[in-house]
């Protein structure tokens, strides 16, 4: 992973009025201080507090609180990529998704990363049953990456439809390729790639993805459109091994956004956290790595591990013939087969003895 040469400078549009900045750093400090003003609003949006999460930036409890009344009482409304914003960003600060709670006021709590799980299986059904998303691939990839990100199991059916989708271009509108959806989607399977079967067709996917965001790359300094570059620049960064980071950080990029941002393009806090997580060398794909967001919250990060759902997918053989029976099972990650038997056999004893 590359670090980004002192020459990238930007220039901030803040409320106060056009502010320059004199390296990289002090753009990203007052890409931060916009963000950060931002937090003020009734309800923060969770792009905006996973960005300032990833750069180390202290998030208040009182905000983490706020962005769990909102998910709480809203989240199964929520389309699959909304959701998965708000997962992401929790997950950042040391929530844990798996038992959502407020002041420890629910004695269960939410499982978010199951609703997360249902509303993606309902996008992937609909892309195998009417060749769409219910919403848009975009959405459907912001679904992967978060259940990704927290280790949350995903149907290997449901991967391969999705690295399907991308191998008959189908992440394309119009005829032209979505870059911003597409670095999305080479975010998710960035992260899906080394762990997740079926491992040929997420590389070849990711592949595809990485030349096609490569090749988006316009003469005047852009990748796609201004909007889209922040989150083309994560997807490059995190996968340097496909295209090192000098080939295709060239200086027309960060001229081009000095130009842009002067103009007060990234005065919308929700696209200037698209491009201060790359401006800092960082990628979305940093969530799950550990807590930055400076929260003291009420788990650890092995006990978040130890408390996580995951889905099991449990088959046997019935007799000598070539007959099988599957169950599909939500049980806590790291549980055993013995325990795993022992589950399927309570569902449905008759053919789990």
């Amino acid at each position: 992973m590359g670090t980004l040469p002192t020459l990238f400078l930007i220039l901030v549009f803040l409320p106060h009025g056009l502010q320059s900045c004199g390296d990289y750093k002090e753009c990203a400090a007052q890409l931060e201080n916009q963000l950060d003003e931002s937090l003020n609003d009734q309800d923060p949006d969770p792009s905006v507090v996973l960005s300032l999460c990833l750069v180390k930036h202290k998030i208040e409890p009182s905000i983490v609180n706020r962005l769990k009344e909102t998910v709480i009482s809203k989240g199964a409304s929520m389309t699959s990529g909304k959701l998965g914003q708000y997962v992401l960003a929790l997950i950042c600060c040391c929530e844990n998704p798996t038992k959502l709670t407020i002041d420890n006021e629910l004695n269960h709590g939410i499982n978010l990363e199951s609703l997360l799980f249902d509303k993606l299986g309902q996008e992937i059904k609909s892309i195998e049953m009417n060749m769409h998303p219910l919403t848009t691939y975009y959405q459907v990839a912001l679904a992967v990456l978060a259940l990704c990100q927290d280790d949350y199991l995903i149907r290997k059916s449901d991967i391969k439809t999705f690295a399907q989708a991308v191998m008959n271009d189908e992440l394309s509108f119009g005829g032209h390729f979505s870059v911003d959806t597409g670095a999305m989607a080479a975010m998710a399977f960035s992260c899906l790639h080394g762990s997740y079967k079926p491992a040929d067709s997420i590389k070849i996917a990711l592949t595809k993805l990485i030349m096609q965001i490569y090749c988006a790359k316009e003469a005047q300094g852009t990748i796609g459109n201004i909007y889209s570059t922040g989150l083309a620049m994560q997807a490059l960064i995190a996968n340097s091994d496909f295209i090192p980071f000098p080939v295709w950080n060239t200086s027309k990029i960060p001229e081009r956004v000095v130009e842009e941002i002067s103009q007060g393009a990234f005065s919308n806090s929700v696209m200037a956290s698209q491009i201060l997580p790359p401006l800092l060398d960082k990628t979305y794909l940093e969530t799950g790595k550990g807590c930055f967001g400076g929260v003291s919250g009420t788990q650890s990060k092995a006990e978040m591990s130890y408390n996580r759902m995951i889905t099991v997918d449990y088959t046997v053989n019935a007799g000598t013939g070539s007959h099988t029976h599957s169950t599909h099972l939500t049980v806590h990650a790291g549980t055993d087969l013995l325990n795993i038997m022992q589950i399927a056999q309570a569902r449905d004893a008759e053919y789990f003895r």
